[in-house]
């Protein structure tokens, strides 16, 4: 038996090493320990606000963050934040209203980023052949809106302008992706929501036999990150490495608009020439909207002079909004503009 000895002993040596690290199999002392990622459980609307989680979820980027993120979907961010609230997830994506109407029962949440803002997400879709050209043919008419949400502070918004009540028609909650349909069936008169069913409905049932209402300064949307005050006493770090995979992702669809529109396509199942208008209309961004107090300010006053809310006084917004998170990237604070109505 010959004896490998000196340099060439050495050389296999190290060779044998490279090779077992390479197949998996290193000694223990020469692995490297990657700790298990987090797991997150998100109650997510899946439609086009959503976008930048996403993208971060395609890209890696909570991956890299070492976070797992499991997706619950919701059809509107009121039952995804009433799903987080029943203790069903960690974190949920809302609007600023399905907020206040939480603030308003006394749930102590946290609101730690706006990741997308509209002011024109919502528009008011009517069938010409019941009688509706002009805002005033609404009244009498069964409109379908959702409950809780963004679309029926819109709607009680709409009507006051042109001088009518919720009670001046016939209100009915439904799905939004239950709505086209119900229009196309003649089962309502008119619906309220938010994208992508006022697209679906154009695409689908044409511009010629629809009436369609989008002031595009009455009221403007915040699309937010919402976890329970609790969780972050618990894992607030989760909570800043979610944020941060975000802003990761805001920067993959500044560079890349036309990949994001198609993987948004494919998470939504939205065709990309609806998406693509629909995203034209919204911005992504990952900030402490300045104006998001004064919005949920005015919506706690809506909601408690419509008797939606048992409380009868604003609650101090500021201790339910917590700007660290944000602000540890250092993004400008000033991204989105203020819908002023009086």
């Amino acid at each position: 038996m010959t004896k490998t000895t000196g340099p060439t002993a050495g050389i296999l040596a190290v060779c044998i090493v490279a090779i077992i690290a390479l197949s998996g199999c290193a000694p223990e002392s020469q692995q490297v320990i990657k700790e298990p990622l987090e797991e997150i459980d998100l109650a997510i609307n899946i439609f086009p606000n959503s976008a930048l989680i996403f993208i971060a979820d395609r890209q890696g980027y909570f991956t890299d963050e070492n976070l797992k993120v499991n997706f619950l979907g919701f059809p509107t961010g009121k039952l995804a934040l009433d799903a987080m609230l029943g203790g069903g997830a960690d974190i949920a994506t809302t609007a600023d209203i399905p907020i206040t109407l939480a603030a308003l029962a006394g749930q102590k949440i946290a609101v730690i980023a706006t990741i997308e803002y509209s002011s024109d997400n919502i528009r008011v879709i009517a069938r010409k052949d019941a009688g509706i050209a002009e805002p005033k043919d609404l009244k009498g008419k069964k409109i379908a809106t959702t409950r809780g949400g963004g679309p029926l502070f819109f709607t009680h918004e709409f009507l006051a302008r042109y001088n009518m009540k919720s009670s001046d028609v016939s209100l009915t909650f439904l799905e939004p992706s239950d709505m086209v349909q119900a229009l196309a069936r003649k089962d309502v008169d008119a619906f309220i929501v938010f994208e992508p069913s006022p697209s679906v409905a154009e695409k689908n049932l044409g511009t010629d036999a629809l009436t369609i209402f989008a002031p595009t300064d009455l009221y403007g949307e915040t699309w937010d990150i919402v976890v329970m005050q609790d969780y972050l006493n618990k894992d607030a770090d989760a909570a800043q490495r979610f944020v941060r995979a975000l802003k990761k992702a805001e920067g993959f669809m500044q560079a890349h608009p036309d990949e994001s529109l198609m993987l948004v396509s494919e998470y939504t199942q939205t065709e990309p020439d609806i998406l693509a208008s629909i995203m034209q209309k919204q911005t992504y961004k990952i900030v402490n909207y300045p104006g998001l107090l004064k919005l949920l300010e005015r919506e706690a006053a809506w909601a408690i002079r419509e008797d939606l809310a048992a409380a009868d006084t604003i609650p101090d917004f500021r201790e339910l909004v917590y700007p660290a998170f944000v602000d540890s990237l250092q993004t400008a604070q000033e991204a989105y503009p203020l819908v002023q109505v009086e």
